[in-house]
């Protein structure tokens, strides 16, 4: 499923005195099977963006599409169609929200996992919603067997982010979106919660992964491709490391991975190092630079 956005745009408000221009005209395009990365200010319409994509949002103006689904209709017809085509479309781009721990609410894990086979599919026969539960459990990491039974508030903050995840993935959804997917957690738990994501990703169990991120680390470390959001539009489209050599002031405010900083440093010093920014390869090029010296 591709999305493409054309010119969109989004007011909240839009009939008030506290009218806010949330989008002001998003030329976008994601393409089907990319690991995807989108930053910017607080602000700056990243989360108003991804909100449109499962119909969260209404198109207000501009073009949308998702897959084969057109989000930007104009006539009641075509808009009355398109609702009933919304539950589809939710199914197949699963949305995780920051701290997707907070919204767990069931009695145990294996129900708080089941409830949207329960929503979505509510024809599927009991023995197969387990099944669908247990994948999806053990997909990120945990034994459905010692876990399917306790309290989600029970578990540690890492396994509630991965239950959270799980009862996504049980939708198993061709695109998956995640708002600050790391936020909170330790390194430890980032570490895991990415190295999950991507095996999701390489093994094709998701297809398609967009994360919205303020933190550059992440990017750097994890996307193929990053939108850079800026006054409602994405600005910039790139890789991430076209993103941290640029000089567009939303970048400066942003900041810098670790690895674009040092490397600014080293080049203050005299001392080029032409990495894609990824921590491995970052060290690979200056361990090659310092044998050379």
């Amino acid at each position: 499923m591709q999305i493409i956005s054309k010119g969109l745009t989004f007011t909240y408000n839009r009939k008030t005195d506290f009218k806010k221009h949330a989008l002001n005209g998003v030329d976008l395009t994601i393409n089907e099977g990319e690991f995807f990365g989108i930053v910017g200010e607080t602000g700056s319409g990243k989360s108003t963006f991804i909100q449109h994509l499962n119909g969260l949002i209404f198109v207000e103006g501009g073009e949308l599409t998702v897959g084969d689904v057109n989000l930007a209709v104009k006539d009641k017809k075509e808009k009355k169609a398109l609702k009933k085509r919304l539950k589809e479309l939710r199914y197949k781009v699963g949305m995780v929200f920051q701290y997707p721990e907070y919204q767990l609410f069931a009695e145990t894990v294996k129900e708080d996992v089941a409830f949207a086979l329960k929503n979505f599919h509510p024809e599927i026969s009991d023995e197969e919603r387990e099944e669908r539960v247990r994948k999806a459990i053990e997909t990120v990491g945990l034994d459905y067997e010692q876990i399917k039974n306790k309290s989600p508030f029970e578990l540690s903050g890492g396994q509630k982010r991965r239950v959270a995840n799980a009862g996504i993935l049980v939708s198993e959804p061709e695109i998956l979106v995640l708002d600050e997917p790391v936020a909170g957690l330790d390194p430890v738990g980032k570490k895991r919660l990415m190295a999950l994501l991507h095996t999701l990703h390489d093994m094709k169990i998701v297809k398609t992964i967009i994360i919205v991120s303020h933190d550059m680390d992440e990017i750097s470390e994890n996307v193929e491709r990053v939108a850079l959001f800026s006054g409602g539009k994405a600005v910039m489209v790139c890789t991430p490391k076209e993103l941290f050599l640029s000089d567009h002031p939303a970048v400066k405010r942003l900041g810098l991975p670790v690895t674009a900083f040092a490397s600014k440093k080293l080049f203050e010093k005299g001392i080029e190092i032409d990495s894609n920014f990824k921590v491995n390869d970052f060290i690979e090029k200056v361990t090659e630079k310092y044998k050379n010296l």
